[in-house]
């Protein structure tokens, strides 16, 4: 058929965004990849600098559309600038989240025994991102939760890449309304205004215990206080077993407050 025909010529057809022209995916899309089980290697050079090396094969969560996409033997050079963050949980894990940009300094077409730039004009762009990424952090307005940064702002990783389902989620444990009709950029920015004006995560449930004066007392939740007992391992394999989402992310305040807030209904026991 002829769309089918036009189909491939829709991902290197000539765009525009903000009066740039470019091809490619299209500005505004998302992806969702899984990774399988790679190998991280790293040399500390200095007290704070570190070498990295990183292999694996990366797979689509979902299966691309026939005929869509780059064709097989394209090739990519990524110059990426992310925040990792980690969590010691035993002699021998961590938990690890990466968040960040990429950016892309040269391709290699699979009919290409060239690169589009040369190495020359690839060092130039990478000197023009990290001029970039230095000019954003110097212009970042103090009181606002800075990029790459940790401790006095609650963050929620990868909160910009939630699917629609997982923004409704946190809006219901903020008890936001009127989300159903929401665009996912809005439930995004009604989320963002709401860990803002909380200053911190959602509070915890709590229970209400009768004062001499009749009034009711609110304690914290019997449950929560269980659940900040045990370590972060223990509440992500929770989490995994109650399906809640988004939990490779949460640091373990999130993590307790998620299994509060979803409890098992009597009678039911999770899966091993």
């Amino acid at each position: 058929m002829a769309d089918d025909e036009r189909r491939p010529q829709g991902y290197d057809r000539l765009k525009q965004h903000e009066g740039q022209g470019y091809s490619g995916m299209q500005v505004g899309r998302s992806h969702k990849w899984y990774y399988d089980q790679g190998e991280w290697r790293e040399r500390k050079i200095s007290p704070d600098e570190w070498e990295i090396y990183y292999q694996t094969t990366k797979r689509r969560a979902a299966r691309a559309p026939e005929e869509s996409g780059a064709p097989i033997g394209t090739e990519y050079n990524w110059l990426i600038v992310s925040h990792q963050r980690v969590d010691k949980l035993d002699a021998n894990s961590y938990m690890t989240c990466l968040e960040g940009k990429k950016f892309k300094v040269a391709h290699k077409r699979a009919s290409s025994h060239a690169w589009n730039v040369s190495e020359k004009a690839q060092r130039k762009k990478v000197i023009e991102y990290l001029e970039q990424m230095i000019a954003e952090l110097k212009e970042a307005d103090a009181s606002e939760a800075l990029p790459y940064s940790v401790g006095e702002h609650e963050h929620v990783y990868g909160l910009n890449l939630r699917t629609k389902a997982e923004l409704l989620d946190m809006a219901r444990k903020y008890g936001l309304s009127g989300t159903s009709k929401m665009k996912r950029e809005e439930l995004l920015d009604a989320v963002k205004a709401c860990m803002e004006l909380a200053g911190r995560p959602q509070p915890e449930k709590t229970a209400e215990q009768p004062k001499p004066d009749g009034h009711a007392e609110r304690k914290p939740d019997g449950e929560a206080t269980k659940l900040e007992a045990k370590s972060k391992d223990e509440l992500y394999r929770l989490a995994s077993e109650r399906g809640i989402g988004g939990r490779s992310s949460m640091n373990k305040r999130q993590l307790v407050h998620a299994l509060a807030a979803r409890r098992q209904r009597p009678g039911k026991s999770s899966r091993a």
